[in-house]
């Protein structure tokens, strides 16, 4: 009965299926709400930023919102590493996406924008400071944004590290969420 209630792919089932198993990898017991995704998509230059990353997409909430607000242009290479949620991504169909099956550790490229749906709280710090380096790497050339939701203030001495950051309040969410729009420091201040 247990596996009958948690197979279908229904997001829900599948955040807290995964948030039981596993609550220090998963950020929340939901998917993003709207207003979250239009928070953190607001941020964007939809004429200009064209090539966009997304490291902890999840179920793909705000992968899907991308895909609605991007031009044909738009290309988006998604990293995620969950199974269950690997399976949710799969199911969209647009040529603009790449899904990559393997830590935001591993992100490669050079993008306009890169969005993050990543628990860095719930990260060992190597491993934080590694995918936050990384993305400042990939958004260095292009002169790109970072923009992230956290649900804590927690890690903000770990992005600042990295990048100069403003942050908005999205109450409209639960549990309630912090928006960082982030841009990189100079390579050679690190």
């Amino acid at each position: 009965m247990k596996n009958f209630l948690f197979n279908s792919l229904n997001p829900y089932k599948l955040y807290i299926k995964n948030f039981i198993a596993s609550p220090t990898t998963m950020g929340t017991i939901m998917p993003s709400s709207y207003w979250l995704c239009d928070a953190v998509l607001n941020n964007i230059d939809w004429e200009n930023d064209i090539h966009i990353a997304e490291i902890g997409a999840g179920d793909g909430v705000i992968t899907k919102h991308i895909l609605q607000k991007g031009t044909f242009e738009t290309s988006l290479n998604v990293y995620e590493i969950n199974d269950d949620f690997i399976e949710l991504l799969q199911k969209i169909d647009d040529r603009r996406i790449v899904i990559n099956h393997r830590s935001a550790e591993h992100i490669s490229g050079e993008y306009n924008a890169i969005i993050s749906g990543i628990p860095f709280r719930s990260l060992d710090k190597k491993t934080g400071m590694k995918i936050l380096k990384k993305v400042r790497e990939c958004l260095t050339q292009k002169k790109g944004v970072f923009i992230l939701f956290q649900y804590t203030q927690s890690c903000e001495p770990m992005f600042n590290r990295y990048f100069n950051f403003t942050k908005q309040r999205v109450y409209r969410n639960f549990p309630p969420a912090w928006v960082y729009t982030c841009q990189p420091k100079s390579l050679s201040l690190t």
